[in-house]
């Protein structure tokens, strides 16, 4: 088989499976409208932003290997490309999210903001309008910039393809953009459940959540490839442990994050800010916090120690279906405490939404996959990348 026709059909069963999925998703969602409208608004959130983080992180990687001028990756690029061209169902589903507004926030009650005066001095910025507004804004930018670098990809022109002087402008724009856009949305959509507290810090960490939840999956996607055949051959060892090299780098960043966030505040002790993690230190709260902690970077980073470890297949595999285990908890460890208060529960409500979100994820870039070529081979480094050797 020649590197041009490395194209990909997926199995029935499997695409059957993430139907069924969603649709377990979906209708978990529309029976929580009526029986449990407040914590199914609040699964739905966790599965929205999930599903967001997963297709942001393509154009991400993307942008970062051209801004980088790697090579190694060039073979698995189409995986990225794949997850980005999620977005716009993302969108779609942000612009439901405002349905659920009166669900979620408590700046959105005009009555409870005339009567708290840090709320009415942060109208002008938390309102639904305004809300609404930078939600379909940033959408509309991470769109943009996520088919402009795709169309690159695709590009046989050396004057517009893949490694052209225009490319990696528009790369290191939208690295510069997106850090940004990003950490503005975090604040609307999870920091902004708990007004009153602020973390300046807060952006980077969830930023740290997206690159290892979006690392994760394109590990597992580039060795389902492998097995199904149109990356035999192509996908090397060395591949595979620099995936997962960058799996324990992402992981150790976002604990590093998590820490200093929570040394700052426990250190400055400051009551706008304490508010936060002393609402997480009651009962089970406090234990789903340390689990996270155990799951999303502590199982990790003990899995990958090794060399051995990090091109074992089945093995990363493993750990990185567990760091998307550790990121819903860690979404569930920020929405949880703000709509159940001191009383943990975890059910139908928060796991049909997450779960059919992530499955709609996985259904869509499965999709855009089996599209076109899986391997990039108009790229002018792809034989390099067919060749990498790494120490």
């Amino acid at each position: 088989m020649q590197i041009t026709d490395r194209t990909y059909t997926p199995a029935p069963v499997l695409l059957r499976t993430l139907r069924n999925l969603s649709l377990f998703g979906l209708i978990v969602f529309v029976a929580g409208l009526f029986l449990n409208h407040e914590r199914v608004w609040g699964g739905y959130l966790m599965g929205f932003h999930f599903f967001t983080a997963l297709a942001l992180a393509g154009p991400f990687f993307l942008a970062v290997l051209y801004v980088s001028g790697s090579s190694w990756a060039t073979a698995l690029q189409r995986i990225p490309e794949a997850m980005g061209k999620a977005l716009p169902a993302a969108m779609v589903l942000g612009i439901i999210l405002l349905a659920g507004l009166p669900s979620l926030y408590e700046w959105s009650h005009s009555s409870v903001v005339e009567h708290d005066a840090l709320l009415a001095h942060k109208s002008p910025y938390l309102n639904t309008t305004g809300f609404a507004i930078r939600l379909v804004a940033m959408f509309a930018i991470w769109i943009f910039f996520s088919r402009k670098l795709s169309s690159r990809s695709l590009s046989s022109d050396p004057k517009s393809g893949p490694r052209s002087g225009a490319t990696l402008k528009w790369s290191a724009l939208f690295v510069a953009v997106f850090a940004i856009t990003y950490s503005v949305a975090n604040f609307d959509w999870l920091m902004s459940m708990e007004p009153h507290w602020f973390s300046t810090i807060f952006g980077l960490y969830q930023l740290g959540g997206l690159a290892s939840a979006g690392c994760a999956v394109a590990i597992m996607l580039a060795i389902y490839l492998e097995k199904r055949g149109p990356l035999r051959g192509i996908l090397r060892d060395d591949h595979v442990h620099d995936m997962a090299k960058l799996l324990f780098a992402f992981t150790l960043f976002w604990a590093y994050i998590w820490y200093c966030q929570y040394m700052l505040i426990w250190y400055a002790d400051i009551p706008e800010e304490t508010s936060y993690y002393l609402n997480r230190q009651e009962g089970p709260w406090w234990l789903l916090v340390r689990s996270t902690l155990a799951v999303k970077w502590g199982l990790p980073f003990l899995a990958l120690l090794s060399r051995w470890a990090c091109r074992n297949r089945v093995l990363v595999v493993r750990v990185a279906a567990i760091v998307l285990l550790g990121h819903a908890m860690d979404l569930y460890s920020h929405v949880g405490p703000v709509l159940m208060g001191s009383e943990a529960k975890l059910g139908i409500w928060e796991i049909g939404p997450v779960l059919g979100a992530v499955a709609f994820f996985f259904l869509l870039t499965i999709r855009n996959l089996s599209r076109l070529s899986v391997v990039p081979s108009k790229d002018p480094r792809l034989a390099e990348s067919m060749h990498y050797h790494t120490t």
